[in-house]
């Protein structure tokens, strides 16, 4: 198994980079890095659903003509590589959904919460119970990590804090989805909430 970053993981360690970046400066400057915020973080959670595997188990898909690296990797490795990728890939689908406070932002931050937490300690149960070590294991902590920070600072805090944060400049929004959140079958909050979501467009 190669030990070295592939093209693959060289491309996604750099966009998660980028992305991160572009979260902080979204932060930062407000809704004028919403497009790039969205687009990155889209391409980002595709490249990982369909590339989790050779991601995390630093192969490219030319790799697996080779009979002896085939042989080595097991369904185990197969299984839980591909849902690293699938987890990561919504976790990241959640965070698009707390900067652009989507209706359902909290059931998509909470059940990317329950998915990473039921995988990793499932995960965690595995390495002690068979006591080996799992590098392609360690290479999803890390990134989960990361992305589960953000997460953490998008549902944790009350959302009218987050609010004034992401967009501060832009009471009207605030109130609008205030209104929204408080009245959600109200057809009259949502449109005023699709109105002033509009601008950011």
């Amino acid at each position: 198994m190669n030990k070295t970053d592939t093209i693959i993981n060289k491309l996604e360690k750099a966009g998660l980079i980028t992305v991160v970046v572009i979260w902080i400066l979204r932060a930062w400057f407000g809704p004028v890095f919403n497009f790039s915020l969205l687009v990155t973080t889209t391409l980002l959670a595709v490249y990982y659903l369909w590339f989790g595997f050779f991601i995390f188990n630093k192969l490219q898909p030319a790799d697996l003509l080779q009979h002896q690296i085939r042989q080595s990797i097991t369904p185990f490795q197969v299984t839980t590589s591909i849902l690293m990728g699938i987890i990561t890939s919504y976790a990241l689908i959640a965070i698009i959904f707390g900067f652009f406070f989507f209706p359902g932002i909290q059931t998509a931050i909470i059940s990317a919460y329950v998915l990473i937490g039921v995988f990793t300690c499932l995960m965690l149960v595995h390495h002690i119970l068979k006591k080996k070590k799992l590098p392609f294991c360690r290479r999803f902590y890390v990134r989960i990590t990361v992305i589960g920070f953000f997460l953490l600072l998008l549902g944790a805090p009350p959302p009218e804090y987050r609010l004034q944060l992401l967009f501060k400049d832009y009471p009207e929004f605030q109130q609008a989805y205030l209104e929204y959140r408080k009245n959600p079958d109200c057809e009259e909050t949502k449109n005023r909430l699709r109105e002033e979501r509009s601008q950011f467009r």
